[in-house]
């Protein structure tokens, strides 16, 4: 079947906003089970939902499939880099710091920080930074440097990345959990993941292979039956899953069959989604990395202080507060991160004219 040429995923970047929401319950559920003994269906002893992973497979899917014709020109490599950078740490910044700000004023969620805590978190140089999910970006800028690997030398890159995920199976199958931070977060399982997702992007674009609507379909079938089998294990404990390593990389396989079928679905039709949801999926990052402030804030005003779990119950408390937090988090990326980014991309490009004529000048002089 002939693939019709998309600007955009749609189905990805509903299943992006469906990530985020995993990613909303497993926390929030977390936080009130630890505080209230409250959650949904055990969550809040789950550790984790599969969210993260799944968000870990749609990076690594997306950047393959957007970079993927770039492999090979060196002068991009700098370039995707420095874009990648721009287009995360700013904004990271600005939300540690406003969480660090609701920490401050209500130290009832956390103690006091020391300045080069403070500096750490900043740097994704602490395993424990003061924006909780800030412990994902380690692992997808460690991505972003492999791949400008690749983007500058194919085949060393290439023969790097087999090597290095070759060396995280291994020591995943031979149990060695090295005690070093560094070493030990670059072995994570979570690196595997993130590459598993290149992998679907590089295998779907491959002119050797032709997924249609229907295999789509069936592979998509698949990943949602696989979460449901991990999240029912997960409450009723049919069979004991190691939840650091074994659990992580299910999830990630799961995403992987759920990307495989709705990106097959995407390339081979024109696809459209909900609005809501479709602004939710480009707004992910802003709620990705916004979500704990604003869970934390919610909690705060409306179970501490308004108690109004003793008026409407638990249930519905933590619906509202799981609305609030992602509209707060659509308001975030409306106002802060994407006039953010125009500024920063602004810059950048008006640097990039600026050496390219400065370049032209030293030729002609």
């Amino acid at each position: 079947m002939k693939r019709v040429k998309t600007q955009q995923l749609h189905l990805i970047q509903l299943l992006r906003a469906v990530a985020i929401l995993f990613v909303m319950l497993g926390h929030l559920n977390g936080l009130l089970f630890k505080r209230y003994a409250q959650d949904w269906f055990g969550m809040g002893e789950w550790g984790r939902t599969g969210g993260v992973d799944m968000f870990f497979v749609i990076s690594g899917f997306m950047i393959a499939y957007l970079y993927k014709h770039k492999i090979g020109e060196s002068g991009h490599a700098g370039t995707f880099l420095l874009k990648r950078i721009t287009r995360i740490i700013p904004y990271y910044w600005l939300t540690t710091f406003g969480v660090l700000s609701i920490l401050l004023i209500f130290p009832y969620f956390g103690e006091q920080f020391s300045l080069s805590y403070v500096i750490q978190s900043l740097f994704l140089l602490s395993d424990d930074p003061i924006l909780t999910v800030a412990w994902s970006l380690k692992h997808i800028f460690f991505f972003y440097l492999m791949f400008t690997l690749l983007l500058f030398k194919p085949a060393i890159g290439r023969l790097t990345i087999a090597t290095y995920l070759t060396t995280i199976i291994t020591c995943y199958f031979i149990d060695f959990y090295p005690e070093n931070i560094l070493v030990a977060t670059m072995l994570n399982v979570s690196n595997l993941t993130i590459w598993l997702g290149a992998i679907v992007a590089f295998s779907l674009t491959s002119s050797r292979v032709n997924i249609n609507h229907l295999i789509g379909g069936a592979l998509t079938i698949i990943g949602i039956a696989a979460f449901l089998l991990i999240w029912t294990n997960n409450t009723y404990q049919f069979l004991n899953i190691e939840e650091g390593t074994i659990r992580p990389l299910l999830y990630g396989i799961s995403s992987c069959f759920l990307v495989a079928g709705l990106g097959s679905i995407d390339l081979n039709q024109k696809t459209k989604v909900n609005k809501l949801l479709d602004y939710i999926g480009k707004a992910s990052f802003s709620i990705f990395l916004t979500h704990s402030l604003f869970l934390m804030l919610f909690i705060i005003l409306f179970i501490e202080n308004a108690k109004i779990q003793e008026v409407i119950g638990w249930d519905l408390t933590m619906v509202a507060i799981l609305l609030l937090a992602t509209t707060g988090g659509l308001l975030a990326y409306q106002f802060v991160e994407k006039p953010l980014n125009k500024r920063l991309n602004t810059l950048l490009n008006h640097n990039k004219m600026h050496h390219h004529s400065t370049v032209r000048a030293k030729k002609i002089s």
